[in-house]
């Protein structure tokens, strides 16, 4: 359930304001563009255009660069990220496909890919099904029991997860939605000094995990609720409540609003704040921005 996330984000902008669009790719013709910040100084941003092709196809590419920094060994880190994809939708249904990469120098380098098909059995109502997987490794520092000359290690993860998500139309006005996703990661660690030796029990290396880089984390489990409701034609209020296991232990929740206002001339504004919880109990506040233009 990768499904609000860093350029994600931006792509759903769209389709929040514009959510009655009838055509299986009315609403792909648009630039979509996002931005967060939380009170630690994480931030991120993000840009992503999407084209139809033909009757039911698109094509979409993002761009984007966030950045967090581990509390407890001060290290920030500035991944950048490219992302390409695309899909194809029918009356009562769409399938999509999106890869992305994430790189920070030689401290991070991550791989996604991300599936999800949808179903429309009824008018008012979408279920779906989501497929990930993930290859991705990091280089730090580890201080043997805490002390000492800090060793080079790399880490890699890999692993793969399953999904589904569903949404209800309950009035003309209001709409619910849900999602759950359950990951299985495998994490190696070796030191890349001392013939390269794999160390065992070693925690994931990036800490600073946050609702603005949660994209970044790996997550064993993920769940989302929210509602949305249209005002008019023309505004639309959003409240979200998310929760996530992290891998290595603890978790990260997180509670938004957004609204999404048509300014005209193809232009929507999507303004919100938020508030998460990280693994170690901190509490942050966080505003973001988005943008989208339709064509």
């Amino acid at each position: 359930m990768k499904k609000a996330p860093l350029l994600l984000t931006a792509l759903l902008i769209a389709g929040l304001a514009h959510a009655d669009e009838a055509a299986p790719n009315a609403d792909k013709r648009a630039l979509n563009l996002a931005v967060q910040r939380d009170g630690q100084h994480n931030q991120s941003a993000a840009a992503a255009v999407s084209l139809p092709v033909g009757d039911s196809a698109w094509v979409q590419a993002g761009v984007g660069e966030s950045r967090s920094r581990d509390a407890a060994s001060g290290v920030v880190y500035r991944p950048r990220q490219v992302s390409l994809g695309g899909g194809v939708a029918g009356k009562r249904w769409q399938a999509s496909l999106n890869a992305s990469q994430r790189r920070d120098g030689s401290a991070l380098r991550q791989n996604d890919v991300a599936a999800a098909v949808d179903w429309k059995p009824t008018d008012g109502v979408m279920v779906g099904v989501d497929a990930a997987t993930r290859n991705a490794r990091t280089r730090g520092t580890l201080a043997a029991n805490g002390v000492g000359a800090a060793t080079p290690v790399e880490q890699r993860i890999k692993g793969h997860g399953v999904g589904v998500h569903g949404a209800v139309d309950l009035t003309q006005r209001l709409s619910v939605y849900g999602a759950t996703m359950h990951n299985r990661y495998t994490t190696t660690t070796t030191q890349e000094t001392n013939g390269g030796g794999l160390l065992a029990g070693v925690p994931l290396l990036h800490k600073g995990v946050s609702a603005i880089n949660r994209d970044e984390a790996a997550l064993d489990r993920s769940s989302q609720v929210g509602a949305t409701w249209r005002v008019s034609d023309r505004v639309a209020l959003n409240g979200e409540l998310q929760q996530d296991r992290l891998h290595d232990g603890g978790s990260l929740r997180s509670v938004q609003m957004k609204a999404a206002v048509g300014v005209g001339a193809g232009w929507t504004l999507a303004p919100g704040i938020g508030h998460s919880r990280g693994p170690q109990g901190e509490s942050t506040n966080y505003g973001l921005l988005g943008a989208s233009y339709n064509w």
